[in-house]
């Protein structure tokens, strides 16, 4: 039986039970110049089968979990996520991103 995955236009805000299969297209890191550099987040740019866009992002303790298996151009498979509202003059992508 082949798995259902979810598109990037049906998420809803909240808490995510969806599971996903998006290309990552980019990734990068997001500092705090105000405090040394401190990293933030790593932030990235995902599409969907349907060429939807959405920007996700991984706190920065988080990322230490996930970093190592981000690849850029890869497909990759994300399931417990919080999908969040975004500021829509400072989104990249759609007016929701997952977290």
């Amino acid at each position: 039986m082949a798995t259902s995955y979810s598109l990037l236009a049906d998420l809803e805000s909240g808490r995510c039970s969806n599971t996903l299969e998006v290309r990552l297209l980019r990734f990068w890191e997001s500092r705090n110049i105000n405090k040394g550099e401190e990293l933030m987040s790593v932030d990235m740019l995902l599409i969907d089968e349907n060429s939807t866009l959405m920007q996700g992002s991984v706190g920065a303790i988080r990322q230490l979990r996930f970093i190592e298996r981000l690849t850029e151009g890869a497909v990759h498979t994300l399931s417990g996520f919080d999908v969040t509202r975004n500021n829509p003059k400072l989104s990249p992508a759609s007016s929701l991103s997952l977290r």
